[in-house]
């Protein structure tokens, strides 16, 4: 990968968490008598900051995944020596199956909350108040 990513030293309460602060906000969409998420009724500022969070988990995920395919790579002769036991490879293909799982399942959730937020003007993701751990 060419792409050069600032960093930035952060701490305590400056470091994002999209993936906990959308787990938080889950709870807070209504959902029908079908037990579907009701995007219609649903705050816009609410789904506005869903969307961001899970694009970002999204591509965060993309971006690990992609380096521990990496690194496997890089691995596969301590593997064929035992040097890296079989029962990591296999957990590690477990994870690395549910974290593409939860990418799709992000990616359909943003794309949801961005068709119904289309017309919210103007586009501006807030803080939703309750969404706290």
């Amino acid at each position: 990968m060419s792409e050069t990513i600032k960093r930035i030293r952060r701490t305590g309460q400056d470091i994002p968490r999209p993936m906990r602060d959308l787990i938080l906000q889950l709870p807070l969409l209504n959902v029908t008598q079908a037990l579907e998420i009701d995007y219609q009724a649903a705050d816009p500022a609410l789904l506005a900051q869903v969307a961001d969070n899970a694009e970002t988990a999204m591509h965060v995920v993309q971006l690990g995944l992609s380096a521990v395919g990496q690194l496997l790579v890089r691995a596969a002769p301590e593997v064929e020596t035992g040097e890296i036991s079989g029962d990591s490879i296999e957990a590690l293909g477990w994870l690395m199956s549910e974290l593409n799982v939860f990418s799709a399942t992000a990616f359909k959730l943003a794309s949801a909350c961005r068709h119904i937020t289309t017309g919210y003007v103007p586009y501006q993701s807030k803080p939703v108040s309750g969404a706290r751990p």
